[in-house]
């Protein structure tokens, strides 16, 4: 027999792109519940990761019953937490394929001032979508743990902007796409010794910047670093892997070095076709 359920004490509200697990630990916490007890009034008892945001083992019968918990109608729980709204569709049981970033984007933790302004407490994580990365209230980087201030790194500010009017002018997921192939690009050539003077030099200053890493190794920089130390450079690509005109054009590595400002020789030894 069904049992009716109430709405617990408190039910704060989801975030919007909060991962199913991250909210399900956010109410669990806040009635001083534990994980597993809350999930097994939602459904199967389960121990949900922050970062957890797969529905293949939910049913129609747990939104209805979280919707219950919440006092939230399942419409707005699947608004907040889109992958709620798959729910049943077999194709979500199915293993993601090779363009897996793409279509589950990376899990990070929300800009934690942002939260703090809204007077959430607690971890928020958030699938959030590459030119998502930045909180520019604050001037934050969210694509790693440790949330970056960018306030003297304006050229990664900048960047972002430029790869929002990317993404509004493409489509998805050719976008996403294109920037996951000039990033994994970039990382190589970081960590290629046969990179110009030129380039090395920017990356290595944006490194200072961002100081030492206290988790990390002082001569290799996490890939997470990588990422904010080439962002601008791979924004330079991402237009030209978008752009009709460039992306199958043979002067393309010609057109890359004369926007990335470093000379043509650095591109001949690589394929620069957007497959």
């Amino acid at each position: 027999m069904t049992i009716r359920l109430r709405a617990l004490p408190l039910t704060p509200p989801p975030v919007h792109r909060e991962t199913i697990g991250s909210y399900l630990n956010r109410l669990a916490d806040a009635n001083h519940l534990t994980i597993g007890y809350l999930s097994s009034l939602v459904g199967p008892s389960r121990q949900h990761r922050r970062v957890d945001n797969r529905v293949g083992y939910w049913t129609p019968e747990g939104l209805r019953r979280l919707a219950a918990l919440t006092g939230r109608s399942p419409s707005s729980l699947i608004h907040a937490m889109p992958p709620l709204g798959s729910i049943g569709d077999p194709l979500r049981r199915l293993p993601l394929s090779a363009t897996e970033e793409v279509l589950e984007p990376r899990r990070r933790p929300a800009c934690r001032l942002c939260m703090a302004r809204r007077h959430i407490r607690g971890l928020v994580v958030r699938s959030t979508p590459h030119h998502e990365g930045v909180c520019h209230r604050h001037h934050r980087w969210l694509l790693g743990d440790e949330q970056h201030d960018l306030t003297r790194l304006p050229e990664v500010l900048r960047a972002n902007l430029r790869h929002h009017r990317i993404v509004r002018r493409g489509t998805h997921p050719c976008t996403a796409l294109a920037y996951i192939e000039a990033r994994d690009r970039l990382t190589r050539w970081f960590t290629s010794e046969s990179t110009g003077e030129s380039l090395r030099q920017r990356w290595n200053r944006r490194l200072d910047v961002l100081g030492e890493d206290p988790f990390g190794d002082p001569h290799r920089p996490s890939e997470a670093r990588i990422e904010l130390a080439t962002y601008p450079e791979a924004i330079v690509l991402t237009g030209l892997f978008t752009s009709p005109h460039w992306r199958d054009h043979p002067q393309l590595p010609t057109e890359a070095a004369q926007r990335l400002d470093i000379t043509p020789h650095h591109f001949r030894c690589m394929r620069w076709s957007f497959p």
